[in-house]
């Protein structure tokens, strides 16, 4: 059967899908025919694509990763916490009003051209695809050439923390801002069986939640892009089954990366049903993949996880 993955982003929550992807291999998944993501979900897709198991992508990320040591203005960070580093006062302010962004992403870029070996879209071991917001036209972009380095990149340029990227003309922000889960791209590469991870969902929460600064910034863009006036969504945007790997990290949180991963497993573990169910053979997979399609169906009239 083929069928794609789609991986949503969530900053540090992301780091889940390392987990996702460790419990999907344990349960003996096939290979996934094409995977999309945004933000984080691009990262670690696009390391897959590429040909990095989970076990690595543990050891690089779950075990030594500080999102900090990857970021050019090193030297303004706070020396307790994690991205909230980010936003010391001093150079950090400058940076805000100064630059198009606290920090360049020229590290970070040069981390995922290490981890990918430059690997160009269109020659990774699985067809990878991520998508990018145009902040001169607002559009939603798919990123489809070049180095998928270039792609993650853009993908997870979080504004006011990373530096758009600019690429053929135009200036990129995160994919977040206009589709945090781009099913639609395995749609239009035809693929009819498309499986999504979901990282949150809107809604009401705690006070605990806005810790800090970037919490805040992130909220309200929440809040903004919820806000607009809700259309039909379209059957392109809607996956055909979908697990939710939900938690209260905050997506700035890249302590103890390690949990996170563990988190998303377990998650998986605990819907495994779901899975089970999606890939199962013959007359019964017909039947359970017709269920979970009409389950997404009717969840996309409500709410939709991001």
């Amino acid at each position: 059967m083929k069928w794609a993955l789609v991986l949503s982003g969530g900053g540090a929550r992301g780091l889940a899908h390392i987990g996702v992807l460790e419990a999907l291999e344990e349960m003996h998944i096939p290979t996934p025919s094409l995977i999309a993501g945004c933000s984080m979900g691009a990262i670690v897709g696009g390391l897959y694509a590429a040909g990095r198991k989970p076990a690595e992508m543990r050891k690089i990320l779950g075990t030594r990763f500080d999102v900090t040591d990857y970021m050019t203005d090193a030297d303004f960070f706070f020396s307790h916490g994690p991205i909230n580093k980010v936003f010391q006062i001093g150079r950090g302010i400058k940076n805000l009003f100064s630059s198009d962004g606290v920090d360049s992403g020229g590290k970070v870029r040069d981390l995922l051209l290490e981890l990918t070996e430059k690997v160009e879209f269109g020659h990774t071991a699985i067809p990878f695809y991520c998508n990018a917001t145009d902040l001169y036209t607002g559009a939603e972009i798919v990123l489809e050439e070049g180095p998928i380095a270039d792609g993650m990149r853009a993908s997870s340029s979080f504004p006011g923390v990373f530096s758009p990227f600019e690429k053929d003309g135009m200036l990129l922000a995160d994919g977040y801002l206009r589709n945090n889960t781009p099913v639609w791209i395995a749609r239009k590469h035809g693929i009819k069986h498309v499986f999504a991870v979901y990282l949150d969902r809107f809604g009401q929460i705690d006070r605990s939640r806005l810790k800090n600064t970037a919490d805040v910034l992130l909220r309200s863009f929440d809040c903004a892009l919820y806000a607009r006036p809700k259309t039909r969504v379209s059957r392109q945007d809607i996956p055909s089954a979908s697990i939710l790997v939900a938690n209260d990290r905050s997506p700035f949180d890249f302590e103890r990366p390690d949990l996170q991963i563990n988190f998303g497993y377990e998650a998986t573990m605990a819907q495994s049903q779901i899975i089970e169910a999606f890939f199962a053979t013959g007359y019964r997979g017909l039947s359970a993949r017709r269920n979970l399609a009409q389950k997404e169906r009717k969840g996309a009239q409500h709410e939709q996880p991001r």
